[in-house]
């Protein structure tokens, strides 16, 4: 008997051992990486508007253009806080400009242009799950057809600033891109520079990620 109850207990060991595992449940949602964690490229259309802060507040914007921006690095931090550098571009084919007419007292027209900007240096918080906020310097040109401020000034303007916004992801290669961006409009002493010191415009775009 002492023998065979030994034989049991080496079987019943062996059997266990190759007993196959319980199989993972496969409808189970993996959990989606954040596609702004990792090396990736942007794409995507927006549209923005706003207006002039201040003494410059009759000026008023439409714009409409595109980004592209690549991610350079992995996950820097640990933690909330934790997020990737990235380099992105705006090319804005359409960028109007609501001044008013020195030429006719009391009356704003649309002064058309477009706008690219080349230089954007970006820091994405990559710690949340559903929304991804950033914030950017940005450097840019704007050519107009006619001269922005209105008078004896330029027809080029550079457009220096920052934009603090949030990406609320659709999955893992689609999001929604929402921005506030504050802009300096100035000509640099091309010409007489009253320049317009500051205005604020608000994005809404479309982005997605290869």
């Amino acid at each position: 008997m002492r023998y065979l109850a030994t034989l049991l207990l080496v079987c019943a060991s062996m059997l266990s051992q190759t007993t196959p595992s319980k199989p993972a449940d496969t409808n189970s949602k993996p959990t989606e990486i954040n596609p702004l964690s990792q090396p990736v490229w942007e794409i995507g259309p927006f549209f923005q508007g706003g207006t002039g802060l201040g003494t410059a507040s009759e000026f008023k914007f439409l714009v409409a253009g595109a980004r592209v921006g690549r991610v350079l690095t992995g996950t820097i931090g640990t933690g909330r806080f934790r997020g990737t550098f990235e380099w992105a571009a705006d090319l804005m084919p359409l960028y109007e400009v609501r001044q008013d007419d020195n030429y006719i007292n009391g009356t704003q027209r649309w002064v058309y242009g477009g706008s690219f900007s080349p230089v954007i240096l970006k820091w994405n918080w990559v710690g949340g799950k559903a929304v991804t906020p950033y914030f950017d310097a940005e450097g840019g040109v704007l050519f107009t057809h006619r001269e922005v401020p209105a008078g004896d000034t330029s027809a080029v303007n550079f457009t220096p600033g920052g934009a603090f916004g949030i990406y609320i992801r659709q999955g893992p290669k689609h999001a929604f891109d929402l921005a506030v961006h504050v802009i300096h409009i100035s000509n640099a002493s091309l010409a007489h520079n009253p320049g317009i010191n500051a205005t604020m415009q608000f994005r809404v775009g479309y982005t997605w990620f290869k």
